[in-house]
């Protein structure tokens, strides 16, 4: 029998291409997401493939509103095994322009969220002693990209996060997958103003990767196969290496000036 699957940020991009890849080999999804309309519209798919779902429309920075959601989840498709958090915001921030307000925003979603969404689900899966949790974090988590600030900073403290959690819960019997995407063509990488095409993956094909997180349960998930190559490389350059690759490259790269 299979898990039963909490996925937030479900109603677009990545999550909702993995909610619609979980429901085709037949694993009951819980779907979370903000944004009303197209929840329910991905609900309504779902549920004609013949698909166990329930859906609730919830801000994860909302913490009463997320655990409430949570417990209406469990109540209709039982345990939660596997928290998939794919809630996430970014936008273009560079130094001139820089808004405190931004960054917390960001911080809230990216960080708070995930952590708020973890608490929701893992008292169960301690109690039970088994529990896959699965947080999305990026390449710019381990090398503060200068055009996305904000999303910079908060990926690293997701990383960090996950990271300071896994050793505790690997003691409870809970497992911890960390996933660094490159490139997917969603809403957030199609607003930032690049100058020329950016070789970016479908959500489809994240999907395939975050699904097969789901059944495999590796420490680190990162795709397509060439970020690999580049986050080994990112991570272990010369600081002064990637400051002067990062001088040369942002002009070059994108529309706007850092």
């Amino acid at each position: 029998m299979k898990p039963v699957v909490l996925l937030t940020g479900a109603a677009h991009g990545i999550g909702r291409a993995t909610a619609l890849e979980l429901a085709r080999r037949g694993y009951p999804i819980g779907i979370i997401d903000r944004d009303a309309g197209p929840l329910e519209e991905l609900a309504g798919v779902l549920r004609g493939s013949g698909a166990a779902v329930s859906s609730a429309v919830v801000d994860v920075a909302d913490k009463p509103a997320l655990a409430a959601a949570v417990a209406q989840i469990e109540a209709a498709l039982g345990s939660i095994e596997v928290l998939l958090a794919c809630a996430g915001i970014g936008s273009l921030t560079i130094a001139p322009q820089l808004e405190t307000c931004v960054l917390r925003q960001t911080l809230e979603v990216n960080v708070v969220g995930v952590a708020q969404s973890i608490d929701a689900v893992l008292p169960g899966m301690i109690a039970r002693g088994r529990g896959h949790l699965i947080g999305i974090a990026s390449m710019a988590g381990y090398r503060g990209f200068p055009w996305m600030i904000s999303y910079s900073a908060s990926k690293a403290a997701l990383i960090a996060y996950l990271e300071a959690l896994r050793p505790g819960l690997a003691k409870r019997g809970v497992t911890i997958t960390t996933v660094c995407p490159g490139f997917v063509r969603t809403r957030m990488c199609a607003d930032i103003p690049y100058q020329r095409p950016v070789k970016m993956i479908a959500p489809e094909a994240a999907a395939l990767h975050l699904v097969r997180a789901v059944e495999r349960r590796p420490r680190n998930c990162v795709f397509p196969w060439d970020m690999k190559i580049g986050l080994a490389i990112l991570k272990y350059m010369p600081d002064f290496a990637f400051d002067r690759l990062m001088r040369y490259v942002g002009p070059r790269a994108l529309h706007v000036d850092f």
